[in-house]
């Protein structure tokens, strides 16, 4: 832009227009050219020839205001004529006070207000060369804000001096037809005018060629925007001449343009895009009180910043609406660009302010509220995963369910512990590689969680029970556990009692308890299945989280094509109508919006009501609201809660499972089941025979599920931990992948909308 005008005031001064075509985009291109190659000579070349420009454009300034003086008084007139000259005040008013806009000879356009801003708002916009060449300056913060303030003021106060002596000086119709009558003015001679104006604006073709290259440079070297790379010089002390190339290469695509009034609009966009950047980014660090950002101006408030960037939008939006909203579409998309392509640099952003703000005020009004309501809860998931001797996941698919959790649109913590102290090196280091493993496992699985990694020598069940009561923060602290079943509890007899311990801890603690046997089979986050099921066990009604479970991992993209899902109700009592249970099951499945398939199976001949019925109601005295019925139903079978005599027809919702009795291998586990079933038959024959009716139904039905859910058997004294797992292998065997699922009676499924 600026070699464009001075190419056209050259040619308007010494009287050169339209001497060949397209004679102004030549020379200018020639110029630009010629500047980028003073540019390339060196920093110090341009910084020696800055004091002569300067010192030329204040001798043109003098002659200037000198001439219009002695004009003024009649002493001198230049090469204008004395009825260019006004004469008397309020003739002046009349011509030269209100706006009379004619058409352009020359473009045929007749301009606006707010056009012509566009064209002039440039000239304006050099304030920030200190700022851009920071680097060698001396003292930056002394020098900037000062020399910035006297370039505003010096600048301001030139544009209001020369408006109105040439406004008052000089009529109507030379300001209109003569756009150089300035030079026509000056004092002694207008070619000190005519040389001025062309080395003012080749002075500052030569500070924008120098600073944008630099910028250009200081952002390749940041690597924050990937397509611009390949300009970051080898050595940051040397002066980039890729960056100045790609600048001259750029502004020579705008000099094809050929005139300064079809240039500078654009230029006045994308230099009020910038001011809007700025303006909005120290508004923000201003507001959001961020400690990193600490103004040396003492004067500065956040609401100036604010002000500005409405100022900056508003003006561009004036100027043009398209080209406003084109350059703020560009900005945007740039922006967002970078935030997804750059790399990622350690000296943060604006944004991470802003989240924060918007997290700790969030957080603050969860808190102010309260305890969450039912119909608002969500899973909050604390998974445990157990680690092998060199810190990788003993069991991938507990990382595969944790990653599948996510469309319960809650938050996943994954949770590991290494035995150790935290001041051994070798154990630290071990920690912060698992940390690193996790991290990259959970985002293969394309979740998005917070992974941690504890360092203590303490008990597994304490270091379980101290995650579940401090992981998060506020009111955001997971409410439902996941740990995986204990493989070696036969060989590890005080590692199955500690786990038994760990559910009866985290039950005390009011927690969700997720128990998941699973197998190396279990379908990734990236797979897709089809024709498969998920089958749903449902025993014991203690709130809704064996049906919303299911739900939840029936919304991720592995299931959500190829998976059905099936409830079995289970039968206790013989006087029950299992038609009857199995209608209003469908219809209370379809009341809270839950597809699934229904059907009935009998265990009325077994113990299973008081193996999976919790009779211990004080976990439940503390809830209140709806939960208060949970105390109420959480020992009540499917058919006691689904009965026509019922009060809680439709109030609440669980399951339960279990499997088979007969020698079957999992994998390469094989389960002597004679001996476990001789350990049951000692406790009680009629667990044993519970247990194997289950697992013998449960093979019958659902021997294809990919995934099998039902409720946690409950054992509420440590001398039956034996018998728990028992219990519980013999449930499960032959079956591959089982969720066992014990609710606090809060995860209660409501039927509004």
């Amino acid at each position: 832009m600026h070699v464009v005008g001075a190419v056209e005031a050259f040619q308007m001064g010494f009287d050169l227009i339209d001497v060949f075509p397209w004679d102004t985009q030549i020379i200018s291109f020639i110029t630009l050219l010629q500047l980028t190659l003073v540019v390339l000579v060196g920093t110090e070349f341009v910084s020696i020839t800055g004091p002569i420009f300067l010192s030329i454009v204040a001798m043109s300034i003098v002659c200037v205001l000198i001439g219009t003086l002695l004009f003024i008084l009649d002493k001198w007139h230049g090469q204008l004529m004395v009825y260019n000259k006004k004469a008397h005040a309020e003739s002046l008013h009349d011509e030269n006070f209100s706006p009379n806009y004619s058409s352009d000879p020359n473009t045929g356009i007749t301009p606006t207000f707010f056009s012509l801003l566009g064209t002039i708002f440039p000239a304006l916009s050099g304030i920030l060369i200190g700022s851009n060449r920071a680097s060698v300056l001396k003292d930056p913060e002394r020098n900037i804000p000062t020399g910035t303030l006297l370039s505003i003021f010096s600048s301001t106060g030139l544009y209001l001096i020369f408006i109105t002596l040439f406004g008052s000086t000089f009529s109507n119709a030379l300001l209109l037809d003569d756009k150089l009558c300035l030079i026509a003015v000056s004092f002694p001679h207008p070619l000190i005018v005519k040389i001025g104006i062309i080395m003012s604006s080749l002075g500052a073709s030569l500070q924008s060629l120098l600073t944008s290259s630099r910028i250009l440079a200081a952002i390749a070297t940041d690597d924050c925007v990937p397509f611009v790379k390949w300009l970051k010089p080898v050595d940051p002390s040397m002066d980039p001449r890729k960056a100045v190339i790609f600048t001259w290469i750029l502004a020579s695509s705008f000099t094809l343009m050929g005139k300064i009034d079809f240039i500078s609009p654009y230029v006045s966009m994308f230099v009020l895009m910038m001011y809007c950047g700025i303006n909005i980014s120290c508004f923000l660090v201003g507001y959001l009180k961020a400690p990193g950002f600490r103004p040396s101006f003492r004067y500065f408030h956040y609401g100036t910043s604010f002000l500005g960037f409405v100022w900056c939008l508003g003006l561009a939006y004036c100027i043009n609406w398209l080209h406003a909203s084109v350059g703020i579409c560009s900005t945007v998309f740039l922006a967002s660009y970078i935030m997804n392509k750059g790399d990622k640099k350690n000296w943060g952003d604006v944004g991470q302010g802003v989240l924060f703000a918007l997290g700790k005020g969030s957080l603050l009004a969860l808190e102010a509220r309260g305890k969450f309501h039912v119909k608002n809860w969500r899973p909050l998931v604390l998974s445990i995963i157990d680690l092998d001797a060199y810190g990788h996941p003993e069991h991938i698919h507990m990382m595969r369910l944790t990653a599948q959790m996510r469309k319960g649109y809650g938050f996943t913590l994954v949770h590991s512990h290494i035995r150790g102290s935290i001041l051994d090196d070798e154990t630290f280091a071990r920690a912060e590689r698992t940390r690193s493993i996790l991290t990259q496992i959970m985002r293969s699985q394309e979740s998005d969680c917070f992974v941690d990694v504890s360092i203590s020598n303490s008990r597994t069940s304490e270091r379980i029970w101290f995650a579940a009561c401090h992981s998060g923060l506020g009111p955001l602290r997971p409410n439902t556990v996941l740990l995986s079943w204990p493989d070696d509890w036969e060989e590890n007899i005080s590692r199955g009692e500690e786990f038994f311990e760990t559910i009866k801890g985290l039950t005390k603690l009011k927690k969700a308890v997720l128990v998941f046997k699973g197998h190396s089979s279990f379908p990734s986050s990236l797979e897709i299945v089809q024709n498969q099921t998920i089958d749903v066990w449902w025993i014991v009604y203690d709130g809704g989280l064996l049906l919303l479970l299911p739900f939840i991992l029936a919304k991720n993209r592995t299931w959500r094509s190829g998976t059905r899902l099936r409830v079995f109700a289970v039968i206790t009592d013989l006087s029950t109508c299992a038609l009857q249970i199995t209608e209003s099951i469908k219809f209370h499945l379809k009341r809270i919006r839950i597809p699934a398939e229904v059907q009935s199976v009998d265990f009325t001949a077994t113990a299973v009501r008081d193996m999976m019925a919790n009779n211990n109601k004080a976990q439940y005295q503390n809830f209140n609201n709806v939960t208060g019925i949970a105390a109420r139903t959480s020992h009540m079978t499917i058919d006691d809660m689904f009965s026509t005599g019922s009060s809680n027809f439709f109030s609440h919702s669980n399951s339960f499972a279990a499997n088979c009795a007969s020698d079957t291998s999992v994998g390469d586990k094989f389960v002597k089941i004679e001996d476990l079933l001789t350990t049951i038959k000692e406790r009680s024959e009629l667990r044993r025979d519970t247990v194997a009716h289950f697992n013998r139904m449960v093979r019958i039905y659902s021997s294809e599920a990919s995934l099998i859910l039902t409720n946690l058997p409950v054992f509420e004294n440590s001398a039956d931990s034996l018998d728990f797992f028992a219990c519980t292998e013999v449930m499960c065997n032959g079956i591959k992948n089982v969720l066992f699922v014990r609710g606090t009676g809060e995860e209660v499924i409501t039927t509004y909308a």
